[in-house]
């Protein structure tokens, strides 16, 4: 089974990414952006429910969870901006997905040793309103032009997943764990067939959005780093989660401060969303069956 038809049957691979000496390098770079000797005395457990909002870098270990930082959008953070653009990452994701590459999602998930984690079982949908949210979405007819990956630099077990999830509509079981919600399931609810994916230090896990999973982990032993990343072929129109960046952010006096390369990227992204103004269409029918209205 190749690469392509691994992720299309499962919703998710895992593949090596990183060298050891490249896992010492990034874990150097982002201990430098987020300063982890600030150390929370609270160990309540907490849920990162609307970590998609972002967190931010100066507020690291104030409280005892894990946080979400944006980059690309984050003036300071230029020096691990090349993660986005390393070439395994790349690679892999043409393989999965098409040509010509956008970056949608850039950031990190990090938490200090101590802390206990846990985010309701989801499907990545969070944009589309709930009365809007159809079965044929998570159809194997639908191409779902988008991947996301986590790439640790230390051993992890944080992702969950049910596998096969993402190209099919709930089950009854599955409905009864979601409790009524097409969003989120309450915190602590079980899911029938959700898989643990354990990953070593520089191992990337791609996965499709719609797949049904969840963050969760027992008390940390060793603090989480990891690099959270999100693309899309610019070969096909995108999906909702193209529109995660905050272009506003992306002005022309920040872009000159990127590399040539991210610079690139981004204006890449900036002309993605001019052609694509409008997120609310993403999940139309007519949007992502554009052949169904030509007949």
């Amino acid at each position: 089974m190749t690469l392509k038809e691994q992720f299309e049957t499962d919703g998710f691979v895992i593949v090596d990414v990183l060298t050891p000496e490249e896992i010492d390098n990034f874990r150097e770079l982002m201990d430098t952006l987020i300063s982890p000797k600030i150390q929370s005395t609270d160990t309540e457990k907490r849920s990162s429910s609307f970590q998609h909002l972002g967190d931010e870098i100066k507020d690291f270990g104030k409280e005892a969870r894990q946080y979400y930082f944006h980059l690309l959008t984050k003036p300071g953070t230029e020096p691990i901006h090349h993660a986005f653009y390393h070439p395994v990452i790349l690679k892999t994701v043409e393989e999965l997905l098409g040509p010509n590459l956008i970056v949608n999602n850039a950031s990190i998930l990090a938490a200090n040793e101590g802390t206990q984690y846990s985010l309701g079982w989801h499907r990545d949908i969070i944009q589309i309103p709930q009365p809007e949210i159809q079965d044929w979405l998570f159809s194997p007819e639908r191409f779902h032009n988008s991947v996301q990956i986590n790439l640790p630099l230390v051993d992890e077990n944080s992702l969950w997943v049910v596998p096969g999830s993402h190209k099919r509509a709930n089950t009854p079981e599955e409905n009864e764990a979601f409790q009524g919600s097409k969003h989120y399931a309450p915190v602590g609810v079980e899911m029938p067939g959700g898989i643990p994916v354990p990953l070593k230090a520089g191992q990337a896990v791609l996965y499709n959005n719609n797949l049904i999973h969840r963050g969760y982990t027992e008390k940390m032993k060793i603090p989480r780093r990891t690099l959270h990343m999100g693309y899309h072929s610019a070969s096909y129109p995108p999906t909702w989660h193209f529109y995660l960046l905050n272009s506003d952010l992306l002005t022309p006096q920040y872009l000159e401060t990127l590399s040539p390369t991210m610079r690139t990227m981004m204006e890449e992204y900036l002309e993605c969303r001019r052609e694509y103004p409008d997120m609310s269409q993403t999940w139309t029918r007519a949007y992502n069956f554009p052949e169904e209205s030509r007949v």
